[in-house]
């Protein structure tokens, strides 16, 4: 009995290795790009770009060759949902708090639970009244707000029975005694107030509170365009700036080191870079962040106002942070929705127990 000849591989159409090349080539872009934000970052004018542009769109190649290998070639389509996965995950930064949910919220005997929020309220504009009522249903204990010029009486009026202090445009509400440390003078960008720090009487003793707002990259990739880029001048206008917000973000890390001593250190507000930037890794990195510790989901808190290129009210970047030094233990954190300013506000609860009580007093336990 003869057998049968050997069945000869099935060819693949036109459509068919369309699909398969492009899918493949999307992937490997997709991974280039992922090592350009989170490996390159800042260090290259390409990798700043990347770093502060919208990332969902990348979602799209994905979503539409998915589509045509259902159509066309069925073997792309695991390729394609590995790209997707790439895109929602790492390149549009997704947080999942996987420890909190296994091991639940940490708890301690005789620990302090503190609330702080921190929001850019672009001087009370469009809609100040918003965020006031967003900011009340986290009954927050602590607020620091950035951008609040000359103040504003509906501000007054609702923090009437908290302490609050005015520096400049930084503003600090707690329902805690507090006191001002000293403001962060920088010199870069002809010399501004980057900052301030305070010291707040909390029941678990003094802590120290940064309030600060780092310049944007966004005065630099404006210096971008056709004409800049192919004579080198944009690109070296745009590396300058990152070189002065470098220096920058030194002198404020520098001004914090110096002001706290050793009590607990919280350093919240709009430090105008997301955590995968090589600038606020080098800077801020050793510091426990809120949202990646403790939140869910992506967390954009920048820009609520659109353009004719992008909605209102989805921001696509997360530049706005809460910070703390080990003596704490995020317990949760979460991103607000009201567009009542550019950026949405952020808040964070965190704990500080009786241990590191003891230690920050200097007392054996």
């Amino acid at each position: 009995m003869s057998s049968a000849p050997p069945t000869a591989p099935k060819r693949l159409t036109k459509a068919a290795k369309w699909v398969l090349g492009l899918s493949c080539l999307n992937l490997i872009a997709l991974c280039a790009i992922s090592y350009l934000i989170y490996g390159v970052s800042e260090t290259w004018w390409v990798g700043t770009v990347l770093t502060y542009a919208p990332r969902a769109p990348y979602l799209v190649p994905a979503v539409v060759l998915l589509v045509a290998s259902v159509c066309w070639h069925r073997e792309s389509i695991g390729i394609n949902l590995v790209s997707a996965a790439v895109v929602l995950v790492p390149i549009m930064g997704l947080s999942v708090p996987l420890e909190l949910w296994m091991n639940g919220p940490p708890k301690s005997e005789n620990a302090t639970s503190l609330t702080i929020l921190s929001c850019n309220v672009q001087s009370f504009e469009p809609k100040f009244e918003k965020v006031l009522e967003e900011i009340a249903t986290f009954n927050p204990d602590i607020v620091a707000l950035q951008e609040a010029f000359r103040g504003d009486p509906r501000l007054d009026a609702y923090f009437r029975d908290w302490s609050t202090l005015q520096h400049g445009h930084y503003w600090v509400g707690s329902r805690f005694p507090i006191k001002l440390i000293r403001d962060c003078e920088v010199e870069q960008f002809g010399g501004r107030t980057a900052g301030m720090l305070v010291e707040i009487e909390t029941p678990a003793g003094p802590i120290v509170l940064a309030n600060i707002h780092q310049m944007t990259a966004r005065f630099g990739l404006k210096e971008l365009n056709r004409k800049t880029l192919i004579n080198g001048d944009g690109t070296k206008e745009l590396e300058d700036f990152e070189g002065e917000r470098y220096l920058e973000s030194i002198a404020i890390r520098q001004a914090v080191q110096e002001s706290r001593g050793e009590r607990p250190l919280i350093v919240c507000g709009d430090f105008n870079t997301p955590a995968s930037s090589s600038l606020f890794q080098k800077h801020w990195g050793d510091l426990q962040s809120g949202f990646d510790i403790a939140g869910f989901g992506y967390g954009y808190t920048s820009p609520c106002k659109g353009n004719r290129f992008w909605p209102d009210n989805q921001p696509w970047a997360r530049i706005d942070h809460i910070l703390c030094s080990n003596d704490w233990t995020f317990q949760s954190c979460q991103i607000g929705e009201s567009d009542g300013s550019d950026h949405r506000l952020i808040v964070a609860h965190a704990l500080l127990s009786a241990k590191n009580r003891a230690a920050n007093r200097g007392i054996a336990d």
